[in-house]
């Protein structure tokens, strides 16, 4: 009973030893907590994310969509009210304003060439269809874009961190930040790294909208650049280690001299091992020079197979993105644009756009497998009652 008792009471004082060692520590990492403001905690949050998708190599995309969605919320906390202070500024909107009307630019070329590559006809005379496109692909373009001109400010946070260092001896711990914000210096550092794996993601989503066409035949310079690199690494190594046996061999060509001297006993050991070393070949390092070399070049195929793989599932999402667009404008002009009836005759299972008084665009639906958007566009003379119908009666 006695023994009962004082396992009790020795658990019971573990316990509570346990408890306030765990309450101490919890208290210091809700201190902690409580001192990061919201776009901090989401940079902490990502940040631990982080490092278990290195340790555990995670691959799931909700992971990693959680992942970069802590970094966003985190940086437009804190650039929003930047961006408004600048957008309430009457210079700073007009520039606002100039950067989004060069992307409708854009965007408005790039939605005529659509239309003309469906077509085949300019995006002139098609003004609904061109405008569908237009639809169709500026979302994409003002996300991405603007998105992407976000973190083109954010990746100059070099030098941000560079003026943070220089007026930091003078007492100057933050710029443009309250006074309660605390871990400026770090905060920037991991926003940095944070900031540019969300940009490269931004970039594989860019190629996989088709905004950014993929680089062709981009592997074969990576590989013959490394391969170049290891190979000059070994002939350098090569290189030191026939000066060493040739210094060793200079050095034993003295020898039929200096045997002259019998009383010099370590001239005539150092003499000695020189002479060995010179006849004996070093295999060992050679070979270990070759195994740096393949270990290299298998690491550089690695690489260069999963740049491949992701550069070729990129490229084929994209050409899906942009078939996908492509066949909704065709239905567009098909359904919208085109006319069922018109003056000037035409097949009875077709529709009629009307280019000018003399030429018609004819489309037709094709359901051949081979054509990628189901319709077929054709350039025809106008033959009405006025032209060409009139005159054969």
């Amino acid at each position: 009973m006695e023994i009962t008792n004082g396992i009790r009471t020795l658990y019971l004082s573990g316990k509570n030893q346990g408890r306030r060692f765990v309450s101490k520590k919890s208290v210091g990492v809700v201190r902690f907590w409580r001192s990061l403001n919201f776009a901090q905690r989401c940079y902490f949050s990502a940040t631990c994310l982080f490092a278990l998708w290195l340790y555990f190599d995670i691959n799931s995309a909700a992971f990693e969509l959680l992942m970069f969605s802590f970094v966003l919320v985190g940086v437009f906390k804190e650039t929003w009210p930047k961006f408004m202070l600048v957008w309430n500024s009457l210079p700073g909107k007009a520039a606002i304003l100039f950067v989004y009307a060069v992307i409708a630019n854009f965007a408005l070329a790039s939605a005529s060439g659509m239309v003309n590559d469906v077509t085949g006809v300019s995006a002139s005379a098609l003004p609904y269809s061109h405008n569908f496109a237009l639809i169709l692909m500026l979302p994409s373009w003002f996300f991405l874009t603007s998105t992407l001109l976000l973190f083109s400010a954010i990746i100059l946070t070099p030098l941000y961190l560079l003026v943070l260092l220089l007026l930091k001896p003078i007492g100057i711990k933050r710029v443009w930040h309250p006074p309660e914000y605390r871990f400026v210096f770090t905060t920037a550092f991991v926003r940095y790294i944070l900031t540019w794996g969300v940009f490269l993601k931004l970039i594989v989503i860019a190629l996989q909208l088709g905004i950014v066409e993929p680089v062709a035949d981009s592997d074969e310079g990576e590989v013959v650049t490394i391969d170049y690199a290891a190979g000059k690494l070994a002939t350098e190594i090569l290189r030191s280690e026939e000066g060493e046996v040739a210094a060793l061999n200079k050095q034993a060509s003295t020898a039929p001299v200096l045997e002259r001297e019998p009383n010099n006993s370590s001239q005539q050991n150092a003499i000695t091992k020189a002479q060995a070393l010179a006849n004996v070949t070093d295999t060992s390092k050679q070979d270990e020079v070759r195994q740096t070399i393949k270990q290299i070049n298998a690491d550089a195929n690695e690489l260069n197979n999963e740049l491949d793989d992701v550069l070729r599932d990129a490229a084929e999402k994209s050409k899906s993105f942009r078939r996908m667009q492509r066949v909704a404008l065709a239905h567009f002009i098909f359904e919208y644009e085109a006319d069922a009836r018109s003056r000037c005759a035409h097949t009875e299972s077709s529709r009629v756009i009307e280019l000018n008084d003399y030429e018609i665009l004819q489309v037709t639906q094709n359901k051949d497998e081979t054509n990628e958007i189901g319709f077929d566009y054709q350039v025809l003379a106008c033959k009405s009652a006025a032209i060409g119908l009139g005159e054969n009666k």
